[in-house]
């Protein structure tokens, strides 16, 4: 399925393997492998590859269900990481084929007790505004630091690394919205 993925986005892209290989530093081989589904890829080979075909990484791991302008609760798109203590919820439709490919891109988070948002600040090609609907976190931006209680947002400025940390001892609870849609 995954494989499937990349090959799809490769030839609309008029990619042959071995330009993907190139852009990626990984091995026509390799790639091969990943298309074909013999392989399964780590998260930094599928950064490279989303990176390389100019696609955000969600794309490859969202689960694939039917999408609607009119997205109830339950039918949220998941975006679930690896050994990770986040929980990350698509609020807009994620651009599917000919669906609608929304401008913007809001995702609803909920980040454990003392848990980092991601091991080290990471940056994108896209403004980003955070609102704390419950807990307290400390955002990392740069060189600068924050603490954010329920009801505060903090707006945040493209390729600006950053990460966020959970202070209160229960879940925190937000919204992160990015223009363009990048994550």
């Amino acid at each position: 399925m995954l494989g499937k993925k990349i090959r799809e986005i490769r030839m609309s892209k008029g990619l042959k393997l071995a330009d993907l290989a190139e852009k990626t530093g990984l091995s026509t081989s390799y790639i091969s492998l990943l298309e074909r589904d013999l392989t399964s890829p780590s998260i930094s080979s599928l950064k490279k590859i989303a990176g390389a075909l100019e696609i955000p990484l969600f794309h490859f791991l969202i689960e694939e269900n039917k999408s609607s302008v009119l997205i109830r609760k339950d039918e949220r798109k998941k975006l679930a990481l690896p050994n990770s203590n986040i929980i990350h919820e698509y609020v807009t439709p994620l651009p599917m084929g000919n669906q609608v490919k929304p401008k913007q891109e809001i995702i609803y988070t909920e980040l454990e007790p003392g848990t980092w948002s991601s091991d080290e600040p990471m940056s994108h090609r896209a403004d980003e505004c955070l609102l704390v609907l419950e807990g307290e976190i400390e955002v990392q931006v740069g060189m600068e630091v924050y603490t954010l209680s329920e009801g505060d947002s903090l707006y945040i400025e493209e390729m600006l690394p950053h990460r966020y940390y959970t202070l209160s001892k229960a879940k925190a609870k937000l919204i992160s919205a990015l223009v363009p849609p990048n994550f």
